[in-house]
């Protein structure tokens, strides 16, 4: 995580990590990451022992929070998506930079 914090410093103003446990391949993970422009994404990932992974994450701007409605059922096309995958896409938003 600190390494994907540090590749996207320019567009991080501060982030905390509420929750980190580990315990063998066990994960319990949550974080918030506030923005230059003070939009928030807040993480939560969990890891089971049996390796499967849920994950949430929640990108929330001056606009949309506290109160935000979502449309649609889905955020990003893929079905597996990491915190690497929505710092890309928040950072392609904020510089105004096209997909890739």
């Amino acid at each position: 995580m600190l390494d994907l914090i540090a590749r996207y410093e320019r567009l991080i103003k501060s982030f905390q990590v509420s929750l980190y446990e580990q315990e063998g391949e066990m994960l319990r993970f949550k974080a918030q990451l506030t923005f230059t422009n003070d939009s928030k994404l807040f993480i939560k990932e969990y890891v089971f022992e049996n390796k499967e992974r849920t994950y949430a994450y929640h990108w929330t701007d001056t606009s949309t929070f506290p109160h935000h409605k979502h449309t649609g059922n889905k955020i990003f096309e893929s079905t597996e998506t990491s915190v690497g995958d929505v710092l890309n896409r928040i950072s392609e938003k904020l510089e105004g930079k096209p997909k890739s």
